[in-house]
């Protein structure tokens, strides 16, 4: 007589997903592991999470996309290598926020627009918060702010994501002006 395991088995890939909840805690997993965070090496990230990162040419908007590969019982990550290289860095810091907040509800990301508001798409809204959170921690965004530059341009290359990225954290940390 056999015996039939009822329900969902976790795939290896699952059960061995650190319990993240917060960019704050990713950034410090990531410095645990000595990881730069200044500017954060999102790439190695994704890397030490388990999560495979490739870069291949998208059609269109398509940025990117996250999603469970049964087959290779991982998480992989495609990001547009047509886009510039800061594009890429919040693509993937977007995807990681997929896989922190939502991998237990969905196995498949396809992102194609990021700049999304709220109610238009409430996961996308998230992950795009998380990335900037992610990207642009508050106290390094504050610091750099307050002691080397009010100008986008100069935050968005230290951050090394774009000038639009840089004005849109800037919008939700309260910032106003020309500047940011």
């Amino acid at each position: 007589m056999a015996f039939v395991r009822k329900g969902r088995v976790k795939t290896r890939a699952e059960t061995t997903q650190p319990d993240f909840h917060t960019s704050e805690d990713l950034l410090r997993y990531a410095e645990e592991k000595g990881i730069n965070t200044e500017p954060l090496n999102i790439a190695e990230l994704a890397h030490e999470l388990g999560i495979a990162v490739r870069y291949e040419p998208m059609e269109g908007d398509d940025s990117g996309s996250l999603e469970m590969c049964e087959k290779e019982n991982r998480w992989i990550m495609t990001i547009n290598s047509l886009h510039h290289p800061h594009r890429q860095r919040f693509t993937m810091a977007h995807e990681l926020g997929h896989f922190i907040k939502h991998s237990p509800i969905s196995s498949r990301f396809h992102d194609t627009n990021f700049f999304r508001n709220a109610e238009s798409n409430q996961m996308e809204s998230e992950a795009n918060n998380f990335a900037a959170e992610l990207l642009m921690p508050k106290n390094k965004f504050d610091d750099f702010v307050q002691n080397t530059s009010t100008s986008a341009e100069a935050v968005a290359e230290y951050f090394q994501v774009s000038t639009i990225a840089a004005r849109v954290r800037a919008k939700q940390l309260g910032y106003t002006g020309h500047g940011l």
